[in-house]
């Protein structure tokens, strides 16, 4: 590209506005300037600063009255509201001004380092939209800052962004890493997550499986039972594999009130049991990190439910004593129970005793009661690993439950 023959002309076309340029007042000349700064020009090196990109097609004179005109737009008021930016990315349209104003920010941002300090919440605001529904490649150094000082107000308009984007379908939500990485971010998960889980009506099983995990972990009880309860409403919005994540969520939740939907729903179906045993296992790794307690009730209930379709013997899933990934995870939610620091755990143990599905688990429960008894009475007692939780229930014998009527294919 002749990059001189191009700032000539640039200045002959508009030189003679550069006061209107300098004022902002003409936003459709500077979207191209703007671009050309962020580096969107495959023809001007990436690696030269933005103000020299700019001036690859601009004269010093014409440079200067655009990034006046830059600094003058980040002033103004006349921007889409959020609502307007969220229907436009879902449907894959970006507003050109938004390019103006990122580039705005970079220079401002350049010049004053305690510029971001400084920024009012509607261009805090227009910041973070802008920042999340354009992709320009460049590396905006200033949102890191912005970040750190406003926090609060970028996590609240985020969650406003991310909710008005599911409201209009889309599939996709711009800086989800806050929420789905390895190390999420806490503050945003406090705040968006059952907004998140509310709104997100095509959500897919595995994030619906994240979201209710951080859910559990991060939530209010109460808050979180409501939206499992408006979500419960919404047939539309779920499927065989979504709607037993919501109930069994609601029963974790809410034992009482709704371990008769539990069972009702999940019946004696492998399809339906094998998920929700799943969901559980994957629960209760994490169960002391959670605000919401997993009562030990609700396990006994689970195992009343669960155990009688695993029977402890070789049966359609494989041999017990290669433990097979059902008949481990029925295992784990005994050994929850010996982990448990509730010292009515022997009484919920002792009720499973009682019913009549739960025979074929007889030696099982027995060595349960009795590693519960020496846990509580033995000063030096120490739980076992897992593992060697199976092994001795092995040795033992423990596991030779006959098959019954609930065991089919």
């Amino acid at each position: 590209m002749d990059f001189e023959a191009a700032r000539k002309e640039n200045d002959e076309l508009f030189l003679v506005e550069k006061d209107s340029i300098a004022r902002g007042e003409k936003r459709d000349v500077l979207v191209p300037f703007a671009k050309a700064y962020l580096g969107m020009f495959y023809v001007i090196d990436n690696q030269l600063p933005a103000a020299e990109r700019l001036r690859m097609l601009a004269s010093p004179a014409l440079a200067e009255a655009i990034e006046q005109g830059f600094r003058a737009v980040l002033k103004q008021d006349n921007w889409p509201e959020l609502e307007l930016i969220a229907e436009a990315f879902t449907q894959h349209r970006e507003y050109n001004e938004g390019y103006i104003f990122l580039a705005a920010m970079d220079l401002l941002a350049k010049e004053d380092r305690h510029f971001i300090a400084g920024l009012d919440r509607a261009s805090i605001q227009r910041a973070i939209l802008f920042n999340f529904s354009i992709n320009t490649g460049y590396q905006k150094s200033w949102f890191e800052e912005l970040l750190q000082r406003h926090k609060p107000k970028v996590i609240e308009v985020m969650t406003a962004f991310w909710v008005a984007l599911l409201e209009k379908g889309a599939s996709y939500i711009p800086g989800r890493n806050f929420i789905f990485s390895d190390q999420p971010d806490l503050d945003f998960v406090k705040q968006a997550i059952l907004p998140l889980l509310l709104h997100w009506q095509d959500c897919r099983v595995k994030k619906l499986r994240q979201l209710l995990q951080l859910a559990f972990r991060y939530a209010d009880g109460d808050a979180f039972l409501e939206v499992c309860e408006q979500v419960l409403k919404q047939e539309n919005r779920l499927n065989e594999k979504t709607r037993l994540l919501w109930v069994a969520s609601a029963y974790f939740l809410d034992p009482v009130k709704y371990a008769s939907l539990l069972s009702t729903y999940i019946g004696r179906v492998k399809l339906k049991i094998m998920p929700l045993l799943d969901f559980t296992i994957v629960l209760l790794a994490d169960r002391k990190t959670f605000n919401i307690e997993i009562s030990d009730k609700s396990i006994v209930q689970l195992l009343r439910i669960i155990a009688p379709i695993f029977p402890p013997q070789h049966h359609v899933y494989g041999a017990f004593g290669k433990l097979d990934i059902n008949s481990r995870n029925v295992m784990q939610l005994f050994y929850a129970l010996l982990l448990s620091d509730n010292q009515d755990v022997a009484a919920e143990v002792k009720s499973l005793r009682k019913a009549r599905v739960m025979k074929i688990y007889s030696a099982v429960l027995d060595d349960l009661l009795q590693l519960l008894m020496r846990k509580r009475n033995e000063e030096n007692f120490e739980v076992p690993d897992f593992d060697s939780y199976i092994e001795n229930l092995v040795k033992n014998n423990c596991l030779q439950g006959r098959s019954n009527r609930f065991d089919k294919t």
